[in-house]
């Protein structure tokens, strides 16, 4: 008997065991079931996106050609949605091989209970940075559509830096034609420096200007290929071959070490003052608008020597590249706010 009331016992743990099993298989189940509800629906609102598009710009040569960018950006979306769907679907599998084993006996059950605490962790993550991807992915789209309409009425203007830098984006920066209108100082100061570059120099400087860096930030990324768009043109121009495009705009090595070697490269190019490599830098842009703003704040005198301030301030700068920094106009640091009323004419020293 009392053997008999021992296995009743173990029986009944096992029973219990079992029944919180059960609860936490339904639990994932609908759980997969909401997210399957969710990303059903995706595929289906690419033409819908299309036919709004269609309607609201229609007939403008340059808004279709809009279109026809967006169009892979949507694609896109809907391509990640499916690669959700077969991660979900390989969690599934999970749930399923862990519900085979359920019979082990009560340490088995407490592993399985154990596994499927684990595997909802990685379905409620999976879900969650799902839900952000897309989210991110239809408010850029949605940007992109509202820019669109604000140029078709003639409210022109650039892209915000956060929109223009998104990776869906990345093929049409690689592709950009070449701004040869723009009065922005560092797009100005580089068609000039380009024309009166050999074509040998210039394909040398596109290939690098085509590497991804290390230590660029979005503005800086987007200016090297504006950069290098004009730099192609020319090139072409010439009636030569400029380089492959590449594949990417990012820098797939950011270790400390990497980006130490580029900071170091560019305090050098720093140091050897201007040339036509310096203008083709855009991680130096910044800097090159510091030392204009405080060369354009000194009185002009008779006298060809060099401000002692300036050279100070010249020098300071290279440190800073050095370090890591890209200093640029609009900052605050006191490298920016040096004293500008002098009275000596300098020479460029970049």
């Amino acid at each position: 008997m009392d053997a008999v009331s021992l296995l009743r016992g173990e029986v009944a743990a096992l029973a219990q065991s079992n029944a919180r099993l059960e609860a936490s298989q339904q639990e994932i189940h609908r759980r997969l079931d909401v997210i399957d509800t969710g990303l059903a629906p995706l595929p289906d609102l690419l033409p819908y996106q299309e036919a709004i598009l269609t309607k609201t710009l229609e007939g403008d040569y340059a808004t279709h050609e809009w279109l026809k960018a967006l169009a892979p950006v949507l694609d896109r979306i809907v391509e990640q949605s499916a690669e959700d769907r077969e991660s979900i679907g390989m969690l599934h599998q999970d749930v399923i091989r862990v519900r085979e084993i359920a019979g082990a006996g009560q340490k088995g059950t407490a592993e399985v209970a154990l596994g499927l605490e684990v595997i909802a962790g990685r379905l409620e993550e999976a879900a969650s940075a799902a839900r952000k991807e897309r989210k991110a992915g239809f408010t850029t789209t949605a940007e992109l559509i509202g820019y669109t309409r604000a140029a078709a009425l003639g409210h022109r203007g650039p892209l915000p830096v956060h929109v223009e830098d998104n990776p869906m984006l990345e093929r049409f920066i690689l592709a950009q034609p070449a701004d040869l209108t723009s009065d922005e100082r560092a797009l100005v100061d580089w068609r000039t420096a380009a024309t009166a570059a050999s074509t040998a120099d210039l394909i040398t400087i596109l290939e690098k200007q085509q590497t991804p860096s290390p230590t660029d930030t979005p503005q800086a990324r987007l200016l090297r290929y504006r950069l290098a768009a004009i730099t192609r043109a020319k090139i072409e121009e010439r009636g030569a071959k400029p380089p492959a495009r590449p594949t990417t705009t990012r820098a797939t090595d950011r270790s400390a070490a990497t980006s130490f070697e580029r900071s170091l490269e560019l305090a050098e190019l720093w140091r050897n003052g201007e040339s036509t490599e310096l203008y083709a830098e855009p991680e130096l842009a910044g800097a090159i608008d510091l030392f204009d703003a405080l060369e354009s704040g000194l009185e002009p005198t008779a006298s060809d020597a060099v401000q002692p301030e300036l050279s100070a301030f010249h020098r300071e700068i290279a440190k800073r590249l050095e370090l890591g920094e890209r200093p640029t106009l609009d900052e605050s640091g006191p490298a920016a706010r040096l004293d500008r009323a002098n009275t000596v004419e300098p020479s460029k020293d970049r």
